[in-house]
């Protein structure tokens, strides 16, 4: 298992190894604290998909004051947060906003080909 943190532009910053059995979601942070202490990094933002997104990574990320953007998918959120995206009215490349708790907030963007597909 590759670890691997890339730049805006795709390329390579930092990388870890892990033993091929470890689940990716384990494998964000330690990537991370690397990276930080060998460039001497005193703030990230950290920006990943949902296959990363886990309540214990947010936790984490959270508890160590890391800024986020995380990925993630209608279907993995409460009943009450999936309604009121349901319930928007967006077009295509438009967005809104939904404050999930006192720390999270969820951008919703539409997207007419990722509907259609």
């Amino acid at each position: 298992m590759l670890g691997l943190l890339v730049s805006i532009d795709g390329y390579p910053l930092a990388y870890e190894i892990f033993d091929g059995k470890k689940f990716e979601g384990h494998t964000m942070l330690p990537v991370i604290e690397a990276f930080k202490k060998e460039f001497s990094l005193q703030q990230l933002v950290i920006i990943a998909d949902a296959g990363l997104l886990s309540n214990d990574n947010i936790k984490e990320l959270q508890n160590k004051g890391y800024e986020y953007i995380l990925g993630a998918r209608i279907k993995n959120e409460s009943r009450e947060i999936q309604k009121q995206i349901l319930s928007l009215t967006l077009h295509n490349g438009e967005s809104a906003s939904i404050q999930k708790d006192d720390c999270t907030k969820i951008i919703v963007t539409y997207s007419s080909s990722r509907a259609e597909g």
